[in-house]
């Protein structure tokens, strides 16, 4: 019986990931549950699934609730006897680099879904986990589609592009208005995401984090990495080989599905064939301009301006989600950012050790928006 952890349970990944374990309790042994700031919905979690304890990610009191199986973050760490077979991380956010660069030193397997991970963390982080003997396994689909096609076949040296398909979001046939409201930005046609991811997904912000996130996890070079749309989410990535063979990477939009692959079991989500079927289009940079931007880093910066784009994006979401921009500031401010002559050589500077991860976070951070 393999040992299980699930790190940002309660968020959507998280969600997903216990109903794999609970259709797969005999092959796993639920070590712990963990949350950021949500003890509530946390709590109703440990009385569902019975983990041996749980803990929250933020600085919270453990006084102040008095349940012997809430611990502090740091006991989970430090009591450690043996590695955990797989820990699942569904974190959002930056934020999340941190309890991530922890959590490879206590793991053998790290499933990982925050992109913000491994675009900011790099070949540090990725590096960092080899030392460690954890291997880092991607559960977007997206990547997960990637990453299982590259392990099972030995076609890499074959690979003329890859492409990452996106659905289009909630506005690829729609006008967007430069003042859009929450609740139409974040009704995404096929997939139930928070409202930060939902929001990236609108702008494809997220399928830039996505491009970065490839390039540092394949090894592969900018000019072989594309983005198609396919508005049903059911192609996730596409492989076109130089002989012009091309590789459509499908499955239902669930995320079950790489979850379960990654865990090494079974799901058994039914599809019919008849109705899988998938259209490609190219992105409208003109209708999407963030991702003409992401190319440009893609191409022309290092991680150093990676971690930049992610920084910067997500406080403009974080401000949007407050009301303190307008929705189509996001992408205005962002790409007018990237303008500026101190800003993109800070974004060429080679990044070398966790310390310039976090000082370029900082730098981001400190940028007026």
């Amino acid at each position: 019986m393999k040992t299980l952890a699930i790190i940002g349970s309660t968020g959507s990944i998280g969600k997903s990931a216990l109903e794999v374990y609970e259709n797969n309790k005999k092959s796993f042994k639920l070590i712990t549950l963990a949350a950021h700031t949500n003890f509530v919905k946390l709590n109703k979690q440990y009385l569902k699934f019975k983990p041996k304890n749980i803990f929250l990610i933020s600085n919270y009191d453990t006084k102040k609730v008095k349940k012997n199986y809430l611990i502090t973050k740091d006991l989970f760490f430090k009591k450690r006897k043996k590695k955990i077979d797989y820990i699942i991380s569904g974190v959002s956010g930056y934020d999340a680099i941190k309890i991530n660069f922890e959590l490879i030193k206590i793991s053998k397997k790290l499933l990982i879904a925050n992109k913000e991970t491994i675009v900011c963390g790099g070949k540090v982080f990725l590096d960092l986990a080899k030392k460690h003997k954890c291997e880092i396994i991607p559960i977007d689909s997206e990547h997960h589609c990637i990453d299982l096609f590259l392990k099972s076949f030995k076609f890499k040296k074959e690979i003329k592009k890859i492409y990452i398909t996106a659905s289009g979001g909630p506005f690829l046939n729609k006008k967007i208005n430069y003042n859009e409201k929450l609740n139409k930005v974040i009704n995404h046609p096929t997939w139930k995401m928070g409202k930060k991811i939902s929001v990236d997904s609108s702008t494809f912000a997220n399928k830039v984090l996505e491009l970065f996130e490839a390039k540092i996890l394949f090894e592969l070079p900018s000019n072989k990495l594309g983005i198609k749309i396919e508005s049903r989410s059911n192609t996730h990535a596409i492989i076109k080989l130089y002989n012009n063979i091309i590789l459509p990477i499908m499955h239902a939009p669930n995320m079950t599905i790489p979850i379960s692959n990654c865990l090494g079991v079974r799901n058994n989500f039914k599809i019919n064939l008849n109705n899988f079927y998938s259209e490609y289009y190219d992105v409208d940079i003109k209708k999407f301009p963030i991702v003409k931007l992401g190319f440009y880093i893609l191409k022309n910066c290092t991680v150093a301006g990676y971690i930049i784009f992610t920084v910067l994006n997500q406080r403009l979401v974080e401000k949007y989600l407050k009301n303190e921009v307008k929705y189509g500031e996001i992408v205005d401010k962002l790409v007018k950012l990237f303008k500026h002559s101190d800003l993109l050589k800070k974004s060429k500077k080679n990044i070398k050790d966790i310390k310039d991860i976090f000082e370029t976070i900082n730098y981001a951070k400190k940028i007026k928006l």
